[in-house]
């Protein structure tokens, strides 16, 4: 698979509409990611993510003590990032809201106005709470 194919795979697997979501995503980010050097950091990038699954236990302590609000919004179509990766926030957390959007990896090119709308609900939510614990 050609460079730039890969990269339109990551913007288009898994959407509702592939003609939903503008070239321009895939052209830029293969320019960028075609600069020279710039392999050698992706491959140090995908060689870090092992430092994170050790990690995971510390996170959800923390989740679990502290029980922060959160908004976990997540492309249900997405295999880069399953959403086997996004249900496990639920053991831990008891204030959260979970969507698993019909859409990939880079949600927000298909779905963004519905992710904002999820975001804005979710701020609006706990800003009411908040004034309210004030009072």
């Amino acid at each position: 698979m050609e460079r730039i194919e890969a990269t339109r795979w990551q913007y288009t697997h898994g959407v509702k509409n592939e003609n939903a979501i503008s070239p321009d995503n895939w052209v830029h980010d293969q320019l960028l990611l075609d600069r020279p050097g710039n392999n050698e950091i992706q491959l140090q990038l995908f060689y870090d993510y092992k430092s994170n699954p050790p990690l995971y236990p510390q996170w959800q302590e923390y989740f679990r003590k502290y029980q922060p609000p959160t908004l976990v919004v997540w492309g249900r179509n997405d295999i880069i990032f399953t959403k086997e990766g996004a249900i496990p926030y639920q053991r831990d957390l008891k204030n959260i809201q979970l969507h698993l959007l019909n859409t990939g990896h880079f949600a927000l090119e298909e779905e963004g106005e519905l992710i904002a709308e999820l975001i804005s609900r979710f701020l609006l939510t706990r800003h009411k709470a908040a004034r309210w614990i004030e009072a």
